[in-house]
């Protein structure tokens, strides 16, 4: 079914007005031409602050590939594939992704690159048949936010490499100067770190700073967006520095504080001239830490107030973020901040399956109830695909989307609380390796008769109102001969034979009641023993079971 569009003229009074009864409903034209008076750059300031504390339990961030499913010919049909799944979720906000490279986009553009290849892997490539009904993703994706309550914010991936593996993705713009970018494939092929990632932008480059505004500049008067993400995420890497293992300098961190203050600076412009509260948002790592590595002065932005929205970390070790602390300093600036959960993070790959699967939505609940336990305002998830694909697909990230958005339907549902396995998996996500934290991401490798540690934290209420539910230690074992026993302690308290053991392609799981007196919130310390060489832990979760 088509969305029901909606239209509005609104006037200098009728603003006003609609302030006074706590709406941020503006439109284009409001103005009519004239500058702002005090009152209204007044009305205009609280109207952005209601839009940025509006109500987002989920963030759903869609990467843009939609526009290249097979048979996508009519809107009804893009929006069929993911956006039609998030209405009766707790999905309140879309951020839509049309960055294919630097300089090279799925959205209309004059000032940047239109990526209308069909070949390869592009073969389906929808683009240049909306363009040509003078359309494209970004604005169906608009449309049908807004005619169904929801908000919509355009994602600008500020460095994105997949072209560093997918020559049609590169952009002409790096071709015409390589300069542009950090080195040449050539140089690069047998580098097994993050200098595989050949095709960054050099954020030195006096080019990139007007590239990225014009192009910013040109959404905000074309499109009906609610504002803009700045993805630092998409990769991490901004200068040669960084690039090359070490950490941003002075001068580059502001350079990159310049830029963020000229985009913040024509956010607010383009608010004015158009009446309409846009909204500055960025993602960036989870720690400040990290975030001053790659270059990001996040607490110097989050004071001189850039930025209206804030989601942190890549989503990759989702069970061993460290959020609070930027999620408070968000908070002391009044800034809602939302972590990120990412499918790539909650996928069971080998040694723990023969091939790459989701993870049960058990461990997404654990995973945001952290997130909620640590003070979010809401959850931000990334690549997860509600189609093109299977129908399970669909009925596992609707299913997701209905349960995750607050604390207290979380409750409801069975939970797992885990170590992160990432350290299985991420050697050859170059993007993640410097902005995550891996320091107690299994495997962990066992030696004979020596204790080993892990670290489990748990978050909400161990029960739900009126529960008992069943609560269980499971790990998992590689290389574990079957005549091992292991012995298991958690915090401290001995928890005896395993109910359980259940080979799994080529590891092992225990598992182990745990007792009502071991059960607790927050930091959790499981010791394992076994009496064997080459033993590795490959997983270790406490799941609580809803009855």
């Amino acid at each position: 079914m088509p969305p029901r569009v909606i239209t509005m003229t609104t006037t200098r009074r009728s603003f006003l007005q609609a302030m006074a009864a706590g709406s941020s409903a503006l439109g284009a034209g409001w103005l009519q031409g004239g500058p702002l008076r005090a009152d209204e750059k007044s009305a205009l300031h609280a109207a952005r602050r209601q839009a940025a504390h509006r109500q987002r339990r989920m963030i759903y961030n869609n990467d843009g590939d939609d526009i290249w499913a097979a048979g996508v010919d009519s809107k009804e049909k893009f929006w069929d594939i993911r956006h039609v799944p998030l209405l009766g979720t707790q999905i309140d906000s879309i951020y839509y992704c049309t960055t294919q490279s630097f300089n090279l986009f799925t959205h209309s553009t004059r000032v940047a690159e239109i990526f209308v290849n069909s070949n390869g892997q592009f073969k389906h490539n929808n683009l240049p048949l909306f363009l040509a009904q003078q359309t494209d993703g970004l604005r169906m994706s608009c449309e049908f936010a807004h005619a169904h309550g929801l908000e919509s914010i355009w994602t600008l991936r500020m460095n994105d490499i997949h072209d560093s593996f997918e020559p049609l993705l590169t952009s002409q713009w790096k071709k015409e100067k390589p300069s542009r970018v950090m080195a040449q494939l050539a140089e690069v092929e047998q580098i097994k770190d993050r200098r595989r990632l050949w095709s960054l932008v050099d954020f030195e480059n006096p080019e990139v700073q007007p590239r990225i505004l014009a192009i910013i500049e040109e959404v905000l008067q074309n499109y009906p967006v609610d504002g803009v993400e700045l993805d630092f995420m998409r990769a991490p890497f901004y200068f040669r520095s960084t690039y090359e293992g070490r950490a941003a300098e002075d001068h580059q961190v502001q350079l990159l504080s310049q830029l963020v203050e000229k985009i913040r600076q024509l956010v607010l412009t383009e608010s004015e001239r158009q009446g309409k509260p846009f909204l500055l948002a960025a993602r960036v790592p989870s720690t400040i830490q990290h975030c001053n590595y790659i270059g990001i002065d996040i607490g110097h932005w989050l004071k001189a107030g850039w930025l209206d929205v804030l989601a942190i970390s890549g989503g990759y070790v989702p069970f061993d973020q460290q959020i609070a602390d930027l999620i408070a300093l968000g908070h002391q600036h009044d800034v809602p901040v939302y972590p990120a959960i990412s499918q790539s993070g909650l996928n069971r790959r080998p040694p723990r399956s023969e091939k790459e699967v989701p993870h049960p939505i058990a461990h997404w609940r654990g995973a945001a109830a952290q997130a909620w336990g640590a003070g979010a305002d809401g959850i931000y998830a990334f690549n997860v695909f509600i189609g093109p694909g299977p129908n399970h697909a669909r009925e596992f990230t609707t299913t997701l989307g209905k349960s995750i958005g607050s604390i207290e339907t979380l409750e409801k549902f069975d939970r797992c609380f885990a170590c992160s396995d990432a350290n299985l998996w991420m050697g050859t996500a170059f993007w993640a390796k410097d902005v995550e934290s891996y320091s107690t991401t299994l495997p962990l490798k066992l030696q004979p008769s020596v204790p080993g540690t892990i670290p489990i934290q748990v978050a909400g209420p161990v029960t739900g109102p009126g529960e008992t539910p069943t609560t269980e230690l499971r790990l998992e074992m590689e290389r574990l001969p079957e005549s091992d026993t292991p012995s298991a302690t958690l915090n401290g308290q001995p928890l005896g034979a395993p109910v359980r053991r259940e080979p799994e392609a080529d590891i092992h799981r225990l598992v182990w009641t745990i007792p009502t007196s071991s059960r607790q919130s927050g930091s959790n310390t499981v010791q394992l023993t076994v009496a064997s060489d080459q033993v590795r832990v490959v997983a270790a979760e406490i799941w609580f079971t809803a009855k």
